[in-house]
């Protein structure tokens, strides 16, 4: 039994040149490889450009109020903690207070207003009001934990 090609009317420019020639024509071929290319950017470049977009958000360990006593007087402080999971190259944790930072997994080296230091799980170490602190990842992720004390 043979088959029939089918009817030209229901085929595609590129087709009909592919059943008329046998092989696809140099105009078919440059469309084709531009829908290739196309394709392979928009699978390259949609991840990433998601990934820039999305701002390093933590998640809130606690939040909560308290009491201390100084110089026999006591005053009201806000405590806030939270986990900061990264797994791409270079993040800046975007906080300006003073605070604890506590890396809970992976290696990372902190850049403090121009001084980088290497830290591994388990350091804790301070940020100083005003400061910024970049972090760069070591391996494939890092997972700190910021102590945040305020004065209410």
């Amino acid at each position: 039994m043979t088959k029939m090609p089918p009817h030209y009317s229901e085929l595609s420019p590129t087709s009909v040149s592919q059943t008329r020639e046998g092989r696809i024509s140099g105009e078919s071929m440059a469309v084709l490889k531009c829908i290739a290319a196309a394709t392979a950017l928009v699978a390259i470049a949609g991840p990433l450009a998601g990934a820039m977009a999305q701002a390093l958000s933590p998640t809130l360990v606690f939040e909560g109020n308290t009491t201390s006593a100084k110089d026999g007087a006591t005053q009201t402080v806000h405590i806030v903690v939270q986990s900061w999971a990264t797994a791409r190259q270079e993040d800046e944790i975007p906080l300006r207070g003073f605070y604890v930072a506590h890396l809970l997994s992976g290696a990372i080296s902190a850049t403090i207003d121009g001084q980088k230091t290497e830290h591994l799980p388990g350091d804790y170490w301070t940020v100083m009001t005003g400061a910024a602190m970049r972090v760069k990842v070591s391996g494939e992720v890092a997972v700190l934990e910021t102590t945040v004390v305020t004065k209410q």
